[in-house]
């Protein structure tokens, strides 16, 4: 992807405008929706089953794993990764993830277990069935919502984040569903009548030890091919194709790694251990995710940067240390943050708002360059920085 500035000749053909994610003219937009109200015609039906029997672990469930999503959803926002596309974009990956990909993963991983059983053993398809079929099914069925978001609205998605946090929050809505559907079935066949600990169980052994390095970051790791093959179309299409290949194969065996019986000989059964265990399984996914969204991070401080230096040259409405800050979104969490502790809380928020303004002003100037269609990012920039220099001057 070239990232330079463009040359006066370019200076009218940069803004390209923006497609909405709303496009009944388009085959791939109806398929998404039709597959994600089938899912959810599908989960419904599961979970009022479920309801029948253990209503209060399905309440219970709805609520855990709603305040774990609205959790991760807080961390994306914090570092203004929900910046790159509008909300719709984010609803309708999740919900690929948690109602289009489940419904077509559950029969399909039973499938490919029985095969094996077939095929091989019974014992085998009780050990490595998990390992062989859910990174199959999973990873392509979350993947293909990905690619049928970009299908719908290809402009959206111009940097390698863009991507990345599209397959993040569908992989994110395939871990809730799937969580919450191992939480009503372990209460369903769990030995006392307690519809509460199958809840608090599986909240600590799939949530809090696993979330960090589960289908969210698989998801993330395949959606890095995706945008490598989308993003360099001046590479021969064998090169574009064998890096989306690696990227999901990468994918692929993370997660066979944590569904598989390996290294579980070298541990016991009791909890301590087996929350050991599952650290040890997730580093590998937890480094390769976290490398690559260093990458994506860059490669989009690289273009926004390109950006603002070409149709947001004012100082006054992005300074020095903050256009250097553009690629960072850690070092503009700590900024947030060292402004709290060192003038307060309204300073904090008032810095929150105005580098996603600013971040705002920078994508829509470059979408349909500046205008009308910017003057209240610009509006805004400039009273929220009138706000915040006193403040920060009369403490200093």
């Amino acid at each position: 992807m070239n990232l330079a500035l463009p040359d006066a000749a370019d200076q009218a053909a940069w803004p390209v405008g923006t497609d909405s994610f709303f496009q009944p003219h388009r085959a791939a937009f109806w398929l998404l929706a039709a597959l994600i109200v089938n899912g959810l015609y599908y989960t419904i039906h599961m979970f009022a089953m479920g309801f029948r029997v253990v209503p209060v672990t399905v309440l219970l469930g709805l609520v855990v794993w709603g305040v774990y999503t609205l959790a991760f959803f807080l961390a994306f926002r914090s570092l203004d990764l929900l910046e790159q596309h509008p909300p719709e974009a984010f609803a309708l990956a999740f919900a690929w993830g948690g109602l289009g990909a489940v419904y077509f993963a559950a029969p399909a991983n039973i499938a490919i277990q029985s095969l094996a059983a077939k095929l091989v053993s019974p014992e085998f398809a009780a050990a490595w069935g998990p390992a062989v079929a859910g990174p199959i099914t999973e990873e392509f069925l979350k993947l293909a919502g990905v690619v049928l978001l970009i299908l719908i609205a290809r402009n959206q998605f111009q940097t390698y984040l863009s991507v990345l946090i599209v397959g993040a929050m569908a992989g994110l809505g395939f871990q809730v569903v799937e969580n919450l559907t191992y939480t009503v079935n372990a209460s369903m066949n769990f030995p006392l009548e307690n519809q509460v600990y199958p809840v608090l169980f599986n909240l600590l052994m799939r949530g809090l030890l696993s979330g960090l390095w589960s289908h969210a970051a698989y998801t993330a790791i395949a959606s890095f091919g995706v945008a490598w093959f989308l993003l360099h179309p001046e590479r021969p299409m064998a090169a574009r194709l064998a890096g989306a290949l690696l990227c999901f194969a990468l994918a692929w065996a993370m997660h066979f790694i944590w569904n598989s019986p390996l290294l579980e000989d070298f541990f016991d059964d009791s909890y301590a251990a087996m929350a050991l265990l599952l650290v040890i399984k997730g580093i590998p996914a937890m480094i390769a995710a976290g490398l690559l969204w260093r990458v994506a991070a860059r490669e989009n401080g690289a273009y926004l940067h390109a950006l603002a230096a070409y149709f947001v040259p004012e100082r006054e409405l992005i300074r020095d240390d903050e256009w250097v800050r553009l690629g960072e979104p850690l070092d503009r969490y700590r900024v947030r943050r060292a402004m709290g502790k060192a003038f307060g809380a309204r300073a904090r928020r008032l810095k929150t708002r105005m580098q996603r303004e600013q971040l705002r002003l920078i994508r829509e100037a470059g979408t349909y360059g500046r205008g009308p269609q910017t003057l209240r990012h610009e509006i805004a920039v400039r009273r929220l920085r009138a706000e915040l220099d006193p403040i920060i001057g009369a403490r200093s």
